[in-house]
């Protein structure tokens, strides 16, 4: 086994693309330098992909799934399709068309209970989909609609 690694060590660095100029041994950090970042992780990713498909965790992925990666179009998804709670997205409606409220005036429009409220907005908050501005008396919350930040 230490003959085996000691060979792969000393073997002699082969020039780039077979010609003259400066030698690069597969061990040398800086032979990806010249690579952007984007093909670094390009690269890194089909990696990956064949680690995982060689291991049997992943099945081999289908045709159009391989040239998806090169579609510039993703599926998108409502969030609000991601709210299971029917009062949690009549919140959420509410504040979509008629803009920042505050509890109170959630609670008297939707006729909901303020404990109820108070609940449904912290899911809502801790979900992501809604943001508040303001303390206490003065707290307003509004629905999100950039999420270039997750």
């Amino acid at each position: 086994m230490n003959e085996c690694v000691a060979a792969d060590v000393e073997r002699v660095p082969v020039p780039v693309n077979g010609g003259a100029g400066r030698a690069i041994s597969p061990f040398d950090p800086g032979r990806f330098g010249h690579l952007s970042d984007a093909e670094i992780l390009r690269r890194i990713g089909a990696l990956l992909a064949k680690a995982l498909i060689r291991s049997g965790r992943l099945a081999r992925p289908a045709k159009h799934i391989v040239n998806a990666a090169t579609d510039a179009t993703a599926p998108t998804i409502d969030p609000v399709e991601l709210i299971p709670d029917p009062a949690a997205r009549r919140i959420e409606h509410f504040l979509r068309l008629s803009g920042p409220a505050t509890p109170a005036e959630l609670a008297t429009r939707l006729e909901i209970k303020r404990r109820t409220l108070a609940r449904k907005l912290h899911l809502l908050r801790t979900g992501g989909l809604c943001e508040v501005t303001g303390q206490t008396r003065n707290a307003r919350y509004a629905v999100r609609t950039d999420f270039a930040a997750n």
